[in-house]
């Protein structure tokens, strides 16, 4: 067990059901909508605390549209330093979702990235013994990290999502080089470090300071990779495949297996327990509309002890 704290997005989700995606001037029509409440930091937030944990979460909701929905749909996560910003408005995400439960996003930051670290009082981080850190700014991701320098124990996992990777591996290389955790998809490792085979992609990462990795390979599986240093150093290396369920929507999915793999952390399990609960959580999330709809409660979190 520990005290971990998430930082990133909050937002409203408008999930909109679609035969196909549309092509560029072209029309098509949405067969359901869906208002629910997501931000991948959010999410990580609300699923850990469901099972159990004492999370707090450090984000920031605007005046404007949709506050008090995503306030009250923070469930039990501690909200002692959300800040709201004045005049902007929430943090709002459009996602379409296609018949094979594949999707596409269109995100408004809004007031996520006007969050103010400076607010946080100074012995905050030094009781910390988890940071997640999920899509962040940039700026605010640095400050963040910062706070390694107060609290040495303190461990940072990192999800930078397509967002910041997309920015390429200069600007995030600081940050990578302080990363105890590091979650990745296939596409979001490419985008830092380019075609490479992915053994060569994961060690040149190791290399860079990341010290353990989490590779979301969608339907095939998950992969964990972990550096060990010293004069004899090898990397480890896990692989899982994924559960064999019906996808429905494929949104936060990796959130939910950012939640299981944390929650495992803080319980200090095997690797290989760990990977599981990861694939487990995201397999549960697919099968249902909303990126929290299949996030289990404490009393559904037995499987995961197995």
């Amino acid at each position: 067990m520990g005290k971990i704290a998430v930082h990133g997005f909050v937002n409203t989700d408008i999930i909109c059901q679609v035969d196909a995606f549309a092509e560029v001037d072209q029309e098509t029509e949405v067969s359901n909508l869906q208002f629910l409440p997501g931000g991948s930091a959010a999410n990580v937030a609300v699923g850990l605390s469901r099972l159990g944990e004492e999370v707090y979460f450090l984000g920031a909701v605007g005046q404007h549209a949709y506050t008090s929905f995503l306030l009250d749909s923070m469930e039990k996560v501690r909200l002692d330093h959300i800040q709201i910003v004045d005049d902007v408005s929430s943090g709002m995400v459009m996602v379409l979702v296609d018949q094979e439960g594949l999707r596409t996003m269109y995100t408004y930051p809004g007031a996520n990235v006007q969050y103010e670290v400076n607010r946080i009082p100074e012995d905050f981080c030094q009781e910390l013994d988890f940071l997640h850190l999920s899509s962040p700014h940039l700026s605010i991701a640095n400050q963040l990290f910062a706070w390694k320098e107060q609290n040495p124990r303190l461990r940072i996992s990192f999800d930078p999502s397509s967002l910041l990777t997309k920015k390429g591996l200069k600007p995030l290389e600081p940050l990578l080089s302080r990363t105890d955790i590091l979650f990745v998809n296939r596409s979001e490792l490419q985008d830092l470090v380019g075609d490479q085979e992915l053994e060569d992609a994961l060690q040149d990462l190791h290399q860079r300071g990341a010290k353990e990795i989490f590779v979301k390979m969608g339907g095939e599986g998950a992969l964990y990779s972990s550096a060990v240093s010293g004069a004899d150093s090898a990397r480890t290396s896990i692989f899982l495949p994924s559960l064999p369920v019906k996808a429905v929507d494929s949104t936060g999915s990796g959130d939910a297996f950012a939640v299981g793999v944390l929650y495992g952390f803080l319980r200090g399990w095997e690797k290989e327990k760990i990977l599981r609960a990861g694939i487990t959580l995201g397999a549960r999330v697919v099968q249902q509309v909303g990126a929290r709809t299949g996030l289990p409660h404490a009393w559904e979190g037995e499987d995961l002890e197995k």
